[in-house]
């Protein structure tokens, strides 16, 4: 027997792979196995580190390559596992891929061997599988180890979050370069209300991005990027920068694809005064509630100034505008609107240029009994509103409650302006 080898060696250590599966380990059965063979091993391959789920690795990609050029005829791996753990992407090297390229393939450790006339080979489905699956329950054990630690408060991330460096034991600590970023983009935006209006103000200000901090790592000359309208929304609704560390925003599809798909709040990992915060949780608590409101915009246009705000004081449902002239609209149950016939509410309704002219003076008024100018309310704009704003009631009676986001002096939490049943 004589061929031109090219010899195979991987290892995961994330996997939880052994010694026994080391690289010296590997190297020395392969050089051995194909030595007593009469074997000529033209090269070595190796991806120290990588994952067998996937097959976008340095060495293997090296290694087609070889194969592609007709520089090798045979290749040797340990086990069928160190060529990979995906059986449907192993099978394919196997089954086609190798036999196309007049490759003869052997997995020493299997006895695995594509040139064999003893019926071996048929094994190998069934030990691709059985790879697939170990691959799958480690991935597996190792999620739910990591869950156990974020849950503990450590910070398991490769870089931590923008304005915050990766101290001992998983805790952030402030970063006193990009920390005044952080409070910059708060502030601007709880100033203007736009997140797009906010990256291009940080892009324009050259304000180092996340991307750009971690590529530069403070060595030689940086070039500042673009803000994106991701990466503001991304920093403005972390709970992190309140000082509630907050991970698994994301996660992989699954443990053979990198794609990422990001989770919903409730699915987020968040573990209350972890670390120093760099906003204040009312600056936090305000950003969230003016993103909130501006989600309800009508298509084609800004939202009213009380959408996502309004609701019936009944039956729960939203408020919805009715626009009866070009000078004239009603805020209207939705309730009653979609179920009239069915009973389901009965006709809540209140004029909105009244009913702005009410909470423009009620807020005007508690500023000037807390000692702060009013006029910022003239006109009321929609940032104020849901800045200060939790939300609005709407009885049938026209009786309407506002419930603030602030205790206001002379009220516990609410205030309620009276309408007279003319509006």
């Amino acid at each position: 027997m004589s061929g031109r080898a090219g010899l195979y060696l991987r290892l995961s250590r994330e996997d939880g792979e052994q010694e026994s599966q080391s690289i010296d380990s590997q190297r020395a059965l392969l050089t051995r196995y194909a030595g007593e063979r009469g074997l000529s091993v033209a090269e070595v391959y190796i991806d120290d580190g990588w994952s067998g789920t996937t097959f976008d690795r340095p060495g293997f990609r090296r290694m087609l390559a070889d194969i592609e050029a007709g520089r090798l005829d045979t290749v040797l791996t340990k086990d069928l596992s160190r060529l990979g753990r995906d059986y449907i992407q192993t099978g394919y090297y196997i089954e086609r891929y190798f036999p196309a390229h007049g490759v003869r393939y052997i997995a020493v450790g299997d006895h695995i061997d594509t040139e064999a006339e003893d019926g071996t080979l048929r094994l190998a489905p069934f030990l691709n599988v059985i790879n697939d699956l170990y691959a799958a329950d480690i991935s597996r054990k190792v999620r739910l180890a990591l869950t156990a630690r974020r849950k503990a408060g450590r910070f398991i991330g490769a870089y931590a979050p923008y304005g915050y460096w990766k101290g001992e034991g998983g805790r952030l600590l402030i970063d006193p370069e990009t920390a005044p970023h952080v409070r910059k983009l708060y502030r601007d935006f709880l100033a203007h209300g736009s997140v797009l209006g906010t990256a291009k103000r940080m892009t324009e200000w050259g304000i180092l991005t996340p991307s750009d901090r971690r590529q530069g790592s403070g060595v030689g000359e940086r070039t500042h990027g673009v803000w994106s309208e991701q990466t503001v929304r991304r920093i403005l609704t972390n709970p992190t920068y309140a000082g509630h560390l907050t991970q698994n925003r994301s996660r992989k599809r699954s443990h053979k694809l990198e794609q990422r798909v990001r989770l919903p709040p409730s699915e987020w990992i968040t573990v209350p005064h972890t670390h120093e915060a760099i906003v204040s949780q009312r600056e936090f608590d305000c950003v969230q509630n003016i993103l909130a409101a501006r989600r309800y915009q009508r298509s084609g246009g800004e939202g009213h100034l009380l959408t996502g705000l309004a609701f019936c004081a009944d039956c729960g449902a939203p408020m919805t505008y009715v626009r009866e002239s070009e000078t004239r609209t009603y805020l209207v149950c939705q309730g009653y609107r979609k179920g009239g016939r069915l009973h389901l509410c009965t006709g809540h309704w209140v004029r909105e240029d009244r009913l702005f002219e009410q909470l423009r003076q009620v807020l005007t008024d508690l500023a000037d009994a807390a000692g702060i100018e009013g006029r910022q309310f003239e006109p009321l704009n929609r940032i104020a509103a849901a800045a200060l704003i939790r939300r609005v009631l709407v009885h049938e009676d026209r009786r309407i409650e506002v419930f603030f986001r602030f205790r206001p002096p002379e009220a516990a939490g609410k205030f309620c302006i009276e309408y007279s049943r003319k509006v």
